[in-house]
């Protein structure tokens, strides 16, 4: 099976192709490959020359601190053109086109206000609390209205065991090799997506032909600070490096966090699709590397 997708270079994308490219045939749509997927004829045009039925759409502007300085812009900032107004040129083609969209989407729509041990599930209200959280919401509004069939597809602080970007598992391990202290936040909860369980989870789609909303974050909960001191107790670092901080002192001056961003994966998981937990990630990523 053919499929066309987006954002196929980046950390969750690359990772994806190469784990499913013996199923799957990939194309990428990007700027790589002459297609600006603001650029709305381009977009068109390069969906309707493909035969894939399914468009696979990862690519987003994801700095959450520059999405945030540019919010007074409001539709004029990147953040807006890129994640709002090239899903918006994706949906015109699939819908036209009839094909299949899968737009990948975060944990961070939700306003993060349950309280533990409580988890968003699908078809929770959102409520984001920063402008990058913002416009991936409204383009979920868009895809729930889209005259095609589609996935919204939540994911949460996704990692991985290598690639040219450090996120930020990465960054704590390299900061405690370093020798560097690390000052992380202690009321912040999410659910890290392990990115190496989501070809399972599109495989589950794919064959079962879904729609509607579905979550796919791992099946831990964690702080970032707790995520720091797991990453130095898997890898054998010094957890004296690691202090704990507040969202209130940390992202002061930055953009706001919610709380407890926790995902409740029922839904995949009725279909057997289990995510694995944080520690099992990070025991996975000490294997690969």
């Amino acid at each position: 099976m053919k499929i066309l997708g987006t954002g196929l270079s980046g950390l969750v994308g690359s990772r994806i192709v190469e784990l499913l490219s013996n199923q799957y045939e990939f194309e990428n749509i990007s700027r790589k490959t002459g297609v600006d997927i603001s650029d709305p004829i381009a977009v068109f045009n390069k969906v309707k020359n493909s035969d894939a039925s399914i468009v696979l759409h990862l690519a987003a502007r994801t700095d959450v601190e520059t999405a945030e300085k540019e919010k007074s812009l409001k539709e004029e900032s990147e953040a807006w053109k890129i994640n709002v107004g090239g899903t918006k040129n994706l949906l015109d083609a699939c819908e036209k086109l009839s094909k299949k969209i899968i737009y990948f989407s975060t944990d961070m729509v939700f306003p993060g206000t349950k309280e533990l041990p409580g988890k968003y599930e699908e078809e929770d209200v959102p409520g984001p609390v920063g402008f990058y959280a913002q416009t991936k919401y409204e383009a979920e509004k868009l895809v729930e209205k889209a005259n095609c069939p589609w996935v919204i597809l939540r994911i949460a602080y996704p990692y991985r065991a290598s690639f040219e970007k450090k996120e930020y598992v990465r960054i704590f391990k390299w900061l405690l090799e370093e020798g560097r202290e690390i000052k992380a936040v202690a009321d912040h909860y999410f659910t890290p997506t392990f990115i190496d369980d989501l070809p399972l989870v599109l495989d589950a789609i794919f064959k079962n032909n879904l729609v509607g909303k579905i979550h796919a974050g791992g099946s831990e909960v964690v702080s970032p600070y707790e995520a720091a001191l797991k990453v130095a107790e898997v890898f054998g670092l010094n957890k004296d490096l690691i202090a704990q901080t507040t969202r209130a002192e940390y992202f002061k001056d930055k953009a706001p966090r919610a709380y407890n961003l926790s995902l409740n994966n029922d839904r995949i998981e009725k279909l057997g699709v289990r995510t694995r937990s944080f520690t099992e990630g990070l025991e996975q990523i000490k294997i690969q590397l």
